[in-house]
């Protein structure tokens, strides 16, 4: 009997609500979905596909560069690439980069064997090159250079006062 008491008795200030979303409507916007993304797929594979025809079908921007399936990738070949430098060099155009990664780490690796050994510049006027930590060995217990007093102040190549400056420092007075 309380059951049908609690029952009864109504509030008008608490509602809920009289429908649920349909499971109908839920399933239509799944499948509308699935369907969208289909269609965006295949529009997007089509165009993908144009744009690779497409590229296949241009001239080859190098014309000494060897044909290749993809196009997008020439495989390093050294004798291809002698070949090419060999080529340039006798008609005196620019080079090309048939190795763009190995000449980029070639010449990063020539740059760090300069940077750290010794060698000649310019062996006629006497200007050599030092490593990097030699150089700034020498910095630390000579400082470095500053003009002296009496120095031209209209000398056209300041290394010139400085290189005057220091043998004069060298030499015993």
């Amino acid at each position: 009997m309380s059951d049908d008491l609690n029952h009864n008795q109504t509030n008008p200030e608490t509602s809920f609500e009289r429908e649920d979303l349909s499971t109908r409507g839920v399933f239509a916007f799944m499948i509308g979905l699935a369907i969208v993304g289909l269609v965006i797929y295949f529009i997007i594979r089509g165009m993908y596909s144009f744009l690779d025809e497409y590229e296949r079908k241009q001239a080859a921007a190098n014309p000494l560069a060897p044909g290749n399936a993809a196009g997008r990738y020439i495989p390093y070949n050294p004798a291809h690439g002698d070949s090419v430098s060999q080529t340039f060099k006798e008609n005196g155009a620019p080079m090309l980069e048939y190795d763009e990664r190995g000449q980029f780490k070639d010449f990063l690796l020539k740059q760090e064997d300069q940077l750290n050994s010794y060698g000649w510049v310019d062996q006629k006027a006497g200007v050599a090159h030092i490593p990097i930590e030699r150089a700034m060995e020498l910095i630390a217990q000579r400082g470095l250079p500053v003009l002296p007093q009496g120095a031209e102040q209209g000398e056209k190549n300041p290394t010139n006062a400085l290189n005057k400056a220091a043998k004069g420092k060298a030499e015993p007075q």
